[in-house]
């Protein structure tokens, strides 16, 4: 076991950790840029609160530990659930909408899979105090922008409204196996476990054909999709949701994001406290979901006053692993060399124009063994870096690794390549 990892966790170094940083980095900026500030919420806490709305599905997948206090903690399997903690406990007389950033790891006992692990990063932005269709379509935006700052050429985003299909469990009034039944296929979208179900539970021919309707409800087209659901509408609830939803698509309208939005009335898979539209970022070819989000204005609730909020979710991993794909290459694993190689011999000069040259944004690595010039020449060529600066009477003379030529740069020159 020395030496050893658990099963389900991954070491990241040189370009693979280099890509990941730089990504957390170019969407935590791009979610600034939108007026959305920092938070950091702890790694675990208790689990009481981490499971506060948790589907069963989650629950179980928590990370459960004691404390010395015989106490029940849990690492966070999310971000948004220990952000709703904190609005409700300790900035709810502030004033709203409050907006949120993150970016970590989270933590679930799951299968391993492709871009996913038992731990995994994840990034996102949560909305508090806003209910308006408004609020959801800048959260869609932001998505939108997110994937195109990920460098994806090519994604959609998969939009549902959830109290649709709740409208449409009450207006059945099943029992709570036929609801288990129904909900179990729409989720798999299982055309045999929809016909089963329709086989074996009585309804009536308005019910029978809202539930038939159901597979139907999703497309490109989306006043087609809205229409065609109005036309299965049983109750106010479900007329409610797509009067919501109408609002939503053309408050996104805004944003010119309507040709990678998907409707599908049938997305109703949650973390167990959506309460509005729910959604989910998808890109072609990748078989999973790189990232998910809704509207869950009753989770506040839970730790304080009640506040309505909307966010979205990023797995980090499955960003990059959908731009590998889409880009057809693969990175080689291998550290990012430097700009170059310093051999300054301890002459403050020398180490004084480094630090400049490395202000300017260069990197620059300094040799720290006292090798000789061949030798570091040796070195650079073997990492990939591309010239050698040695600092020989009172300036640098850059040297390329394996090349005959030579060239000196006075203090302030630049003149590495990119």
């Amino acid at each position: 076991m020395l030496g050893q990892i658990p099963f389900g966790v991954a070491d990241y170094f040189w370009e693979e950790a280099l890509q990941r940083q730089e990504l957390l980095s170019s969407l935590l900026e791009s979610f600034r840029r939108w007026g959305y500030g920092d938070v950091i919420p702890p790694a675990f806490e208790y689990a009481a609160s981490l499971g506060a709305q948790a589907s069963a599905g989650l629950q179980a997948e928590m990370y459960r530990f004691l404390d010395r206090d015989g106490k029940t903690l849990a690492l966070r399997p999310e971000f948004t659930t220990p952000v709703a903690r904190l609005v409700g406990t300790r900035l709810h007389d502030w004033p709203m909408p409050q907006r949120f950033c993150y970016a970590g790891s989270v933590f679930r006992y799951v299968d391993p899979q492709a871009g996913r692990q038992r731990e995994f990063w994840q990034a996102g932005v949560e909305l508090f105090g806003a209910a308006s269709p408004d609020a959801d379509a800048e959260v869609l935006a932001l998505t939108a922008e997110a994937m195109t700052v990920a460098g994806l050429r090519d994604y959609r985003i998969v939009l549902g409204q959830i109290r649709y299909f709740s409208g449409l469990l009450a207006a059945l009034e099943l029992t709570p196996p036929q609801s288990e039944a129904l909900r179990w296929a729409i989720e798999r979208k299982s055309e045999p476990a929809l016909a089963d179900f329709l086989r074996d539970t009585p309804l009536r021919t308005g019910q029978r054909q809202a539930v038939e309707a159901l597979p139907t409800l999703s497309g490109g087209d989306i006043q087609r999709v809205i229409d065609q659901a109005e036309r299965h509408s049983l109750n106010t609830e479900m007329h409610r949701a797509l009067v919501n939803l109408r609002a939503v698509v053309d408050a996104a309208a805004g944003y010119d994001i309507l040709d990678c939005i998907v409707l599908d009335l049938t997305e109703i898979r949650s973390l167990g406290y959506y309460t509005g539209i729910s959604f989910e970022a998808l890109a072609p070819q990748s078989g999973f979901s790189i990232g998910s989000g809704g509207r869950y204005d009753d989770l506040v609730a839970h730790f304080g006053p009640a506040q309505p909020a909307v966010g979205v979710a990023l797995g980090v991993d499955r960003l990059l692993l959908a731009r590998q794909r889409q880009s057809a290459t693969r990175s080689a694993l291998r550290p990012t060399p430097p700009h170059a190689l310093v051999v300054a011999g301890h002459h403050p000069a020398a180490m004084a124009q480094v630090q400049a040259w490395r202000a300017a944004g260069y990197r620059l690595q300094v040799e720290v063994n006292g090798r000789d010039l061949a030798a570091v020449l040796a070195y650079a060529a073997q990492i990939g870096v591309g010239q050698v600066l040695a600092w020989e009477s009172g300036q640098f003379t850059a040297y390329r690794p394996n090349a005959d030529d030579l060239f000196v740069a006075s203090p302030g020159k630049i003149f590495f390549d990119d």
